[in-house]
C-alpha cells in the first residue's frame, strides 16, 4: 500500500510539471517566442548558407572551367607551331 502511495505521488509531481511545461509552451507559442518562429529564423539561415555554398561551387567550377579552355587553347597553339615546322620540314 505504501509502496502505491509513493507512485501516485511521483506521478502525480510528474503531471504537474507537465501541464506547467505545456502551459509554458502555449505561452511561447502565443508571444511569438515559439518554437515556429525559430523553425523560420533557421530555414532562412539555411536557405542563406545554401545559396553562399552554391555560389562558391559555381565560382570554382566556371574557374576551372577557363583553365580547361585555357589548357586547350595552349595545346593548339603549341600544335598549330609543330605542324609549321612539320610543314617547313617536308617543303624543304
Amino acid at each position: 500500500m505504501n509502496q502505491q502511495i509513493l507512485q501516485l505521488g511521483a506521478l502525480g509531481i510528474i503531471f504537474v510539471f507537465a501541464i506547467k511545461e505545456f502551459f509554458g509552451y502555449l505561452k511561447a507559442r502565443k508571444n511569438g517566442n515559439g518554437s515556429s518562429v525559430n523553425y523560420g529564423k533557421m530555414i532562412e539561415q539555411l536557405k542563406s548558407m545554401n545559396d553562399n555554398h552554391l555560389s562558391a561551387i559555381s565560382k570554382d567550377i566556371n574557374a576551372g572551367n577557363d583553365r580547361i579552355v585555357d589548357a586547350i587553347k595552349d595545346m593548339h597553339t603549341d600544335l598549330a607551331s609543330r605542324l609549321g615546322e612539320l610543314k617547313g620540314k617536308i617543303d624543304r
